[in-house]
């Protein structure tokens, strides 16, 4: 600091020690720097003279003016009568003290805005919670359940075999395969009242002769201005067992059947959800749906005949872990921060910062999990 602040502030330290209003402006910064750091008592310098104390304050011979509203200070005056000074000073100490007093009662009131502030905050956040959820996450929320009530039946019925898995697997897996059906039909017509429009095609794949043409699985009914349904996301799952297409017109036609199909014939179902601009769900929630999308229709391809019960009993629980966390579902929306799919799925990975046009929906079953966890850790720390 310059000497100027400097003597200002040997002022302050030597009014505040001894009670004594001086003026130090005079002294070098050697002299200062002396009496900021000396070390003489306040107790003790009360039965020293004013020369004694400035020898021993300041060095030998230095004097400095001091408040006291005469001409000069004797040297042989003793410094407890320097009175003028000492009862500033001890007004300054009481005033020092009132702002000790109301500093401290500040921080008490800060303190007590934080915490209203906080509390604040949770009432808003509770707020929130309550507030009304919009039509399309209510009816989605009613989707998700509607599509995963009868896929906890086929959980819980799913069992391991004992002996020759040929011998009983295929006729148990073909009922499955028919529930799932049924399931995946019963959603895809459920998914009109969002705006989406989905097609379903299944492709042979298999290296057999004759080529059997491709049949249309699900078609949504058309729709006004359909043309301009300017979006879409896609996938495919391969290798589904032909008879879904008997279950399929059974569903459809209540009954009818199609002939029997080579059972060795494989088909890839193409799958296709076209929408408009100004879709009501985001695109978080969109991308959510169409992973359980995918995971459902890879769960008709996992209960083919002779296809360990492992795989299927994986994917339908992947479903379910997918409908639970799903941004429309009460778990999620008690936490709006929660990391979506999305950000889990692709989270350092280049194709989501390069290309989100039509991402990749084939999502992990460790990156499901994950963000299983992130959700569940966000309500355990609320």
């Amino acid at each position: 600091m310059g000497l100027a602040n400097k003597a200002k502030a040997v002022q302050l330290s030597v009014l505040s020690k001894y009670g004594v209003l001086a003026d130090f402006s005079g002294l070098d910064e050697g002299g200062l720097d002396r009496a900021l750091k000396g070390r003489l008592s306040a107790s003790a310098s009360m039965d020293l003279t004013f020369a004694n104390w400035c020898d021993q304050l300041l060095g030998l011979g230095r004097r400095v003016p001091v408040a006291r509203f005469d001409h000069q200070v004797a040297g042989q005056i003793r410094l407890d009568k320097l009175a003028v000074g000492q009862d500033l000073a001890v007004s300054l100490k009481a005033h020092n003290r009132q702002l000790q007093a109301r500093l401290k009662a500040s921080e008490q009131e800060v303190m007590r805005l934080q915490d209203e502030l906080q509390a604040l905050r949770q009432t808003r956040n509770h707020a929130a919670l309550m507030e009304p959820e919009s039509v399309a996450a209510q009816r989605l929320k009613s989707w998700y359940h509607d599509t995963t009530d009868p896929l906890h039946n086929i959980l819980w019925e799913i069992k391991e075999i004992d002996g020759r898995i040929f011998d009983h697997q295929g006729h148990i897996n073909r009922d499955y395969r028919q529930q799932l059906v049924e399931i995946i039909l019963r959603a895809l017509n459920g998914l009109a009242r969002f705006g989406l429009y989905v097609e379903a095609e299944l492709r042979d794949a298999s290296s057999k002769e004759p080529v059997l043409p491709s049949v249309m699985l699900h078609h949504s009914p058309p729709d006004q201005g359909g043309e301009h349904l300017l979006e879409h996301f896609d996938f495919v799952v391969k290798g589904v067992q032909p008879d879904v297409l008997r279950a399929a017109s059974e569903f459809h036609f209540l009954g009818q059947a199609l002939p029997e199909m080579d059972k060795q014939h494989r088909f890839d179902c193409h799958v296709k959800v076209s929408y408009r601009h100004g879709l009501e769900l985001d695109k978080d929630e969109l991308f959510h749906l169409s992973c359980f999308l995918q995971k459902l229709f890879e769960a008709l391809a996992r209960s083919n005949d002779g296809r360990p019960r492992g795989a299927l009993r994986e994917t339908v629980i992947l479903c379910l872990l997918l409908s639970w966390t799903a941004p429309c579902m009460p778990m999620r929306l008690q936490r709006a921060q929660v990391l979506n799919l999305q950000d889990t799925f692709y989270r350092g990975h280049k194709p989501f910062t390069t290309d989100t046009s039509n991402p990749d929906r084939d999502v992990s079953a460790g990156k499901i999990l994950e963000h299983l966890f992130h959700t569940l850790h966000a309500l355990v720390m609320r």
